[in-house]
């Protein structure tokens, strides 16, 4: 392909159709950006709810010296 120059009015069409195109493409980027942000907003509460349910298990399981002292009883032998 020939590299060729462009007229003064050539340069302007390109640029008005380029225009154009990110003009229409910033709807659907908009929209994509608003999906994307949705998703974070999910994820992040999610995480959040794991964080929380995972505090509640540590505080509601046995300490673990309370498991160490723990020993079953046994009966004194008479000899």
């Amino acid at each position: 392909m020939e590299n060729q120059e462009l007229t003064p009015e050539e340069i302007q069409e390109r640029k008005e159709k380029l225009l154009t195109y990110y003009k229409e493409q910033v709807e659907f980027l908009t929209v994509q950006l608003s999906y994307e942000k949705l998703l974070t907003d999910i994820d992040e509460q999610r995480a959040k709810r794991v964080q929380i349910q995972a505090a509640i298990a540590s505080m509601l399981a046995p300490d673990e010296e309370e498991e160490v002292d723990e020993q079953p009883r046994t009966l004194k032998r008479t000899k």
